[in-house]
């Protein structure tokens, strides 16, 4: 994998309109946290995502690596004592587990072992669900908790109990509502993968043709990536439909497949993940369009063979394993009572046909 310094950006807390999230998820605790903290496990999965250093001091890089692995928290526990729980969206989308594998490999590097030391949840894209699993997470007193909500919104009450209970939130790649309650927020440049996807259908669709857009309103990231394309196309372009698919390809393939029927000039998909476009893909090939560009936003592996072989046009490339390395490094920071940044921000890499081949498309980026 293309390996990278990269450079921590500090930016101004997301605006409450960029971060506006809708509610399709429950925030309501029900009577299933007590049955749920059955499913929360020790996570003995191993990866090999690599960590990489940042810009931000010595001390979240390799080189001091060792030096940080004996030091104890404000607390005076030992960091090999100490357990950091791992809660994303989703399992069931390679992304989160890239995530997780750069979570994994920086523990290792602060001597911490993950198989004992690393709780892991799968909220399977429930919001009320992920709430539980963070109740049980606060009985089981875990030390840090890095968190991607599935609803930036419903997931207010679990991170007010998390503050409450004086456990340190990382909140990854989508960013709550509510971001005084969390110690920081890390995660891609969501508004520049926007852009990057716009200006490369700029480059090479005509104006005034028709576009579609897979959204999911829900998410803060989502909707920075959403605002950075259509802030870029202007008025270049006739979007002729919106819907929310939630990033997912069962959601987006019948959407897609209605959309190319009801409109024979439909010329662009813009999606803002590669789960919704992969549906955008499999839609145009049942109908034989091979004319209609497909923009996504991850870089995900398996979406990139599509982009390779021209059934797709090209993703916005994330960092998931930097991401989680990141916010490792920033928990045991934070438990250590230093400083630490509250927005961190992970450059992306548009990857199209035009330059594929100088990326190793078997991994993520």
């Amino acid at each position: 994998m293309k390996k990278k310094v990269i450079s921590i950006v500090l930016t101004m807390v997301m605006a409450a309109s960029l971060a506006a999230c809708g509610s399709s998820a429950t925030s309501t605790a029900t009577s299933t946290a007590a049955s749920s903290a059955a499913s929360v496990t020790a996570s003995a999965t191993t990866s090999t995502a690599a960590s990489t250093t940042t810009s931000t001091a010595a001390s979240t890089g390799t080189a001091a690596a060792s030096a940080a692995t004996t030091s104890a928290t404000a607390s005076g526990k030992a960091v090999t004592d100490m357990k950091i729980a791992y809660v994303p969206t989703t399992m069931n989308n390679p992304f989160w587990t890239a995530m997780m594998g750069g979570v994994k490999e920086e523990m290792k590097a602060k001597n911490m072992d993950p198989d004992t030391q690393l709780v892991t949840v799968d909220a399977e894209s429930d919001q009320a669900k992920m709430n539980n699993y963070v109740y049980d997470l606060i009985n089981q007193k875990v030390d840090a908790i890095i968190l991607a909500p599935m609803d930036c919104t419903a997931v207010t009450e679990a991170l007010q109990a998390c503050a409450d209970a004086k456990i340190p939130v990382i909140n990854v790649d989508t960013a709550v509502d509510r971001t005084d309650l969390v110690a920081s927020v890390i995660a891609s440049d969501n508004y520049k993968a926007g852009v990057d996807c716009a200006n490369d259908m700029l480059s090479k669709l005509d104006k005034g043709s028709k576009i579609y857009v897979m959204d999911q309103p829900s998410g803060s990231a989502c909707v920075q990536r959403e605002k950075g394309f259509l802030d870029t196309i202007g008025n270049s372009y006739t979007v002729i439909g919106t819907s929310d698919t939630s990033g997912d390809t069962a959601k987006s393939l019948p959407v897609a497949e209605d959309a190319i029927t009801a409109d024979s000039e439909l010329k662009a998909f813009f999606c803002i993940n590669d789960m919704a476009a992969l549906g955008c893909v499999q839609a145009c090939a049942a109908a034989n369009r091979k004319d209609i560009l497909i923009y996504g936003v991850d870089g995900n592996p398996d979406f990139m063979g599509y982009v390779k072989d021209g059934s797709a046009t090209g993703s916005a490339a994330q960092q998931p394993s930097v991401v989680g390395a990141n916010a490792v490094d920033t928990a045991l920071d934070y438990l250590a009572g230093k400083t630490v940044e509250k927005n961190i921000v992970v450059p992306v890499e548009m990857i199209t046909a035009d330059n594929i081949s100088k990326f190793d498309i078997s991994a993520w980026q």
